[in-house]
């Protein structure tokens, strides 16, 4: 698809820090990474910038203070992840990032429709692709936006995937898949059937949109559960996958549960430090309350679609934090 193969050529050198000691021109090398890499993404966060830079936590701040000066980006507070907020471009972003990287991104700056139910999720992947890139693994990327932007139905079209890969020096395209929550693997396995047929759609293809895929997960039992519902379905003889079907998924759905301590710690931990002098900000219950409140009336009176998304999403997050319980 040619759309796709767009995105997969845009460079990666934004993501590469030189050895510059000018502190000018470093800064504004941050600068375009972190706009390029947003602007990409569609969002991002402190966490994921800091990783991205390989820089401290108190220059994270000062260069993410400086961009909003700029009027580059917005930070919007947020309950759905350990920094409790989440960065967006602004319209000066969006156009400095389509400079860079000389590709019209659609992005809009409504954050309304960000869900924030999938938000840890979300910014997984970018942890995933940040080593990927890192580890010198990958020499291209399409991103689940991006992506959504080349199918027919966009987010709804059954070939979404969470993100793309390239493989270095290869013309081997990888899907990336992130499993953040075991809800896929409960039931009698006719939603992860339909996961698998997905997958089996593209691999059995030359030229598929991609021929293998990863799994990742914060949590290692969650890829264990995922294997195992695997094995139960090609076994199970009402599900009707033959050998040769049953073959090329095996072969090439890949588990990778050496990141999931990784992922657990940045995305998942709200004990950790984000400085070495300073604790993870203390959580404002009240706060938390309050604006739970206020999204609930807004929801029950407008019967937004939109509005009750980030309701459950206010919601899950409160159950991550503690505040909240489930039944």
């Amino acid at each position: 698809m040619r759309q796709v193969d767009k995105y997969l050529q845009l460079t990666l050198a934004y993501f590469e820090m030189p050895d510059i000691t000018n502190p000018a021109q470093l800064g504004s090398v941050r600068e375009d990474a972190v706009i390029s890499w947003v602007g990409r993404f569609g969002l991002s966060s402190k966490t994921v910038v800091q990783q991205l830079l390989c820089i401290n936590r108190e220059a994270v701040n000062k260069l993410i203070n400086r961009m909003k000066r700029k009027g580059l980006l917005h930070v919007h507070q947020t309950f759905g992840n350990t920094d409790q907020g989440f960065i967006v471009l602004t319209s000066e972003g969006f156009r400095r990032a389509e400079f860079i990287l000389q590709q019209e991104l659609h992005l809009k700056s409504d954050v309304s429709r960000i869900n924030e139910r999938n938000l840890v999720h979300d910014l997984s992947i970018q942890l995933v692709v940040i080593n990927l890139i890192r580890d010198n693994k990958i020499d291209g990327l399409i991103t689940e936006r991006e992506l959504a932007l080349c199918l027919e139905q966009r987010k709804n079209d059954e070939r979404l995937v969470d993100g793309i890969v390239r493989l270095a020096g290869t013309m081997t395209n990888v899907a990336i898949e992130m499993e953040t929550s075991n809800s896929k693997n409960k039931g009698n396995g006719e939603l992860r059937k339909r996961i698998l047929d997905k997958y089996h759609q593209q691999l059995h293809l030359k030229d598929g949109l991609y021929s293998q895929v990863y799994m990742y997960s914060h949590r290692q039992r969650f890829l264990t559960q995922v294997e195992k519902t695997h094995q139960r379905i090609f076994t199970t003889s009402k599900f009707g996958f033959t050998n040769q079907q049953v073959d090329i998924l095996k072969n090439n759905i890949k588990f990778k549960a050496h990141e999931c301590s990784h992922i657990y710690e940045l995305m998942f931990n709200y004990g950790r430090k984000l400085t070495f002098e300073t604790n993870a900000p203390e959580i404002n219950t009240k706060g938390y309350l309050e604006k739970l409140d206020e999204l609930t009336a807004l929801a029950e009176s407008s019967l937004d679609t939109v509005l009750q998304l980030r309701l459950d999403g206010f919601k899950d997050a409160g159950v991550v934090l503690g505040i909240l319980h489930t039944d």
